[in-house]
């Protein structure tokens, strides 16, 4: 199942992901208020809709139906289809070539080459 999350929904997510179950004003608070109710709401119910996130009770109390690890593989298949054309190795050879890489990045990239089986 191919998910589509835009930047608010994933903040929306984040929080959820942190504290296991909330309630749309919780969610709200740990947005730091920022956000107002209908927003919030709106986000949510799009999440619903997408089976992302459940809710029950009154008030309703909301949580994940996906793990953050199942999204973000998600995410990195979706960027590296769109972007590379499904190819890890451009796209680790253009952050490479880019200098995108800090040096400690270079050593661990270099370390997990190096034990890998071809």
């Amino acid at each position: 199942m191919a998910y589509k999350i835009s930047d608010s929904e994933w903040k929306i997510m984040e929080v959820l992901w942190e504290k296991g179950e909330a309630t749309q004003h919780d969610i709200q608070a740990a947005l730091d208020g920022k956000w107002n109710k209908n927003t919030v709401y709106t986000f949510l119910s799009r999440l619903e809709n997408k089976g992302l996130v459940l809710a029950k009770g009154s008030p309703k109390q909301y949580r994940v139906a996906v793990s953050r690890e199942e999204c973000v593989f998600h995410e990195e298949e979706s960027f590296l289809n769109k972007v590379y054309h499904g190819s890890a190795g451009k796209m680790v050879a253009a952050f490479v070539e880019e200098g995108r890489l800090t040096p400690k990045e270079v050593k661990e990239l270099k370390r997990l080459l190096e034990g890998m089986e071809v």
